[in-house]
């Protein structure tokens, strides 16, 4: 029995805390189905005032990094070239915090969570769009999923060659990213009769659509043609050969597609069926 938690760290959204709570019900048998991945003991969303979500974005990738000079032996070099791009992170994240809809990863008692910034939802227009706020609850529930499935290897890093992860980055976010987007257009499309993308179908804010006309603002994260990408390819793998084939990567990151085989899902499937 999975245990949901929803908090309102801001003290001003109790009811879209309740709207969260519910959909979070009401999609997580449809998550696991679509994935055939288990729902990890806890799940936990926080609703965060935009500068509360930008500092526990930052504390991640703190952690992450300190992870990475304890396990891998970094050079003062590579430390320091990191350290450097958490900088520039505080100003990226002051930027894009109202085109962001959430962010999962582990928090520092080690449970795995989604922070969203409550003001963020309005500005992307998924307040007023409830598909497409089902959306995105069922996408980040998704990665909760995929990060109990990994759980016994390291993903999250900023050096994944160091960690025997030969995909590297663009090859990790792909997957994820894609197979999550797989998923919420799979759970949509039962709930609604159609596949929900509030890229199209949310009213964003004037705020919002600025941001996102800022030359280079998307380049420091995956790009919608790698989500897009990645749907594809999990769909291919999914319709021509099962979910089994496509869940064998959790337990191996070597099985993790490569920029040529997202593009060319038939050639991943037939390496890593083996």
């Amino acid at each position: 029995m999975t245990l949901f938690t929803v908090l309102d760290d801001t003290h001003r959204h109790l009811d879209l805390r309740d709207r969260i709570s519910t959909i979070l019900r009401t999609v997580a048998p449809l998550v696991q189905e679509t994935t055939a991945l288990p729902l990890p003991p806890e799940v936990r969303f926080r609703l965060l005032t935009p500068s509360n979500w930008r500092k526990e974005s930052l504390r991640d990738k703190e952690r992450l990094l300190a992870q990475d000079v304890l396990d891998l032996g970094l050079a003062p070099e590579e430390g320091a070239a990191v350290s450097l791009q958490l900088k520039a992170a505080r100003v990226f994240l002051a930027l894009v915090w109202p085109m962001v809809g959430g962010e999962t990863h582990v928090a520092a008692d080690g449970q795995s969570e989604t922070i969203i910034a409550a003001r963020a939802l309005h500005h992307i227009g998924l307040l007023a769009a409830e598909p497409c706020l089902y959306q995105l609850i069922a996408h980040e529930l998704t990665h909760h999923l995929q990060m109990a499935a990994h759980s016994a290897t390291v993903w999250d890093t900023f050096f994944p060659d160091k960690r025997g992860i030969t995909a590297g980055h663009r090859g990790i976010s792909t997957f994820l990213e894609g197979h999550a987007r797989w998923t919420d257009r799979q759970v949509t499309a039962h709930l609604f009769g159609a596949q929900v993308d509030f890229a199209t179908q949310a009213r964003r804010s004037w705020r919002c659509r600025l941001t996102s006309a800022i030359p280079g603002i998307r380049k420091a994260g995956p790009s919608s043609a790698a989500y897009e990408t990645g749907a594809r390819l999990i769909a291919h793998a999914v319709g021509a050969h099962g979910i089994d084939l496509a869940n064998r990567v959790w337990k191996d990151p070597d099985l993790l597609p490569t920029a040529e085989e997202a593009a060319a899902p038939e050639t991943w499937c037939q390496r890593i069926a083996g």
